[in-house]
């Protein structure tokens, strides 16, 4: 088919001959060669037992597919069609990509219950009620995605190794009209995943899949456990910030008391608390400006100061309890005379912690949370595929936020092994535009493969430079 020359001085021919073998993502087989460094054949084995799979090179082929489609900046299955007309993507990574229908089989084995049985209308009816929170229970497939998460922290950590680990924890609310998701507190339906940060690596470190109408301050004691168990052992100091949604006595006890975590989780704004921090002396409160407010003007006034506040908690009613502090927080408007009440103008904050730092540095350090899980999760949702998720049943959405929680842990991997440090904190759609979306020409000659790159295109010398660093990496055992 030829098209005639249109407003640019070229004419257009589309060929069904496939005697030149193209392709347009020349550098996204990367993604291939870092799966199978970090994550052996014995990952995919149990991965492919846990799913029913006969062939364990199906899972990992399976896998692979929904990865590569993700890095590439797909986020339906149907955007795998794009893929599979790559013939030289095809002929560089050895196989022919999962079919929609052939992803959506692999996410529908994630439909478990815990001993691996495949959910039915009726089971999800008693696991997502209306007006009941219940964290539902993972299958092994989802269990199985989750260690390799945990390889993809293990490898950053050794890359580059941080005896501190801030983690963030945060829930995101994804919309979504299918018929099983329950609506949240605010009143969209859909599901609330809730995952937690490493903020020093960059990585997610857990991630948990729940229904929409389950609040985040659900099961906070549990989820801290399993968040901070997954760290590696070389980690040594262990802090956690997190909002409201974690102010919790069981949980804060906990972190303090058992699991050895300085943290600082803003505070409910209750009646008692409120008259306590309104009641306190002009000269309690000092200037408080973020590190932003300290390279900007801000059109608003905060100030902070300590406040003796003792909720009636039980761990506070114990000789050996020793109550935790908070500090307060009042905000307003610069634009003082468009109130008319002094006293109206300010808007009262709490943060509740455990640590003993100056309280403006404590609280620049808490505010950092808005920076790094929320806008982590933004990055999942938005320029990975998460937030567009691919149909109504619960497991398979929960292995499809998991497979976009690995994903972006495996590009974080790549940025740190192999690309320079200008790129250390590229965002997907900048790794797609400098690297993976690359043209290059796939030969055959003498029994070989070799895939030809321009050397006037930066992408090459950093496929080069990645390649030859994904390399050196240790591989996984199996």
């Amino acid at each position: 088919m030829r098209i005639a020359q249109g407003v640019l001085p070229f004419k257009l021919e589309v060929s069904d001959e496939d005697k030149e073998c193209l392709t347009a993502h020349a550098a996204l087989p990367l993604v291939v060669e870092l799966m199978r460094k970090l994550l052996g054949s014995r990952e995919y084995k149990r991965l492919s037992k846990a799913l029913g799979y006969a062939r364990w090179k199906t899972a990992r082929r399976h896998l692979e597919s929904l990865v590569l489609l993700i890095a590439a900046g797909g986020d339906c299955l149907d955007d795998l069609q794009v893929l599979r007309a790559d013939v030289g993507l095809m002929s560089l990574i050895g196989y022919e990509l999962s079919s929609p229908s052939q992803a959506k089989d692999f996410l529908y084995r994630f439909h478990q219950a815990e001993d691996g049985s495949l959910l039915n209308d009726e089971d999800d009816a008693k696991l997502s009620v209306v007006g009941k929170a219940t964290i539902r229970p993972e299958g092994p497939g989802l269990v199985r995605l989750l260690r390799m998460v945990d390889r993809s922290v293990e490898t950053i950590q050794g890359l580059r190794t941080r005896t501190t680990a801030t983690i963030d924890v945060d829930a995101t609310i994804v919309e979504a009209n299918k018929k099983q998701a329950l609506r949240a507190y605010e009143g969209t339906r859909g599901f609330q995943p809730q995952g937690a940060w490493w903020a020093e690596q960059g990585v997610w470190v857990f991630d948990q899949f729940r229904d929409g109408n389950v609040p985040a301050a659900y099961g906070a004691t549990k989820l801290l456990k399993l968040v901070f168990k997954r760290l590696p052992c070389s980690v040594t100091h262990r802090r956690l910030r997190a909002d409201t949604a974690l102010y919790d006595e069981k949980a804060l006890t906990w972190a303090a008391d058992k699991g050895g975590i300085e943290f600082a989780v803003s505070a409910d704004m209750s009646e008692e608390l409120r008259e306590q921090v309104e009641a306190l002396p002009e000269e309690a409160w000092t200037p408080y400006r973020s590190r932003q407010q300290q390279t900007e003007e801000s059109s608003e006034e905060r100030e902070w100061a300590e406040v003796s506040f003792v909720p009636g908690w039980a761990r506070n009613h114990k000789k050996t309890g020793t109550p935790f502090r908070y500090i307060a927080i009042r905000v307003r408007g610069r634009q003082r005379d468009l109130l008319e009440e002094d006293g109206a103008r300010w808007r009262h904050f709490a943060v509740v912690t455990n640590m003993s730092w100056d309280g403006e540095r404590l609280l620049q350090w808490h505010r950092e949370k808005q920076g790094t899980v929320e806008h982590a999760n933004g990055v999942v949702k938005n320029e990975l595929a998460a937030g567009t998720l691919p149909c109504g049943r619960f497991g398979a959405n929960a292995a499809w936020w998991r497979i976009n929680v690995l994903a972006h842990n495996l590009l974080e991997v790549l940025k740190v092994a192999g690309l320079p440090q200008e790129l250390r904190r590229a965002r997907p759609k900048q790794l797609r535009f400098r690297l993976f979306n690359v043209a290059g020409r796939v030969l055959h000659t003498g029994r070989q493969l070799f895939l030809r790159i321009s050397s006037r295109l930066p992408a090459a010398q950093l496929f080069a430079a990645a390649r030859a660093a994904i390399l050196r990496l240790s591989p996984a055992p199996g």
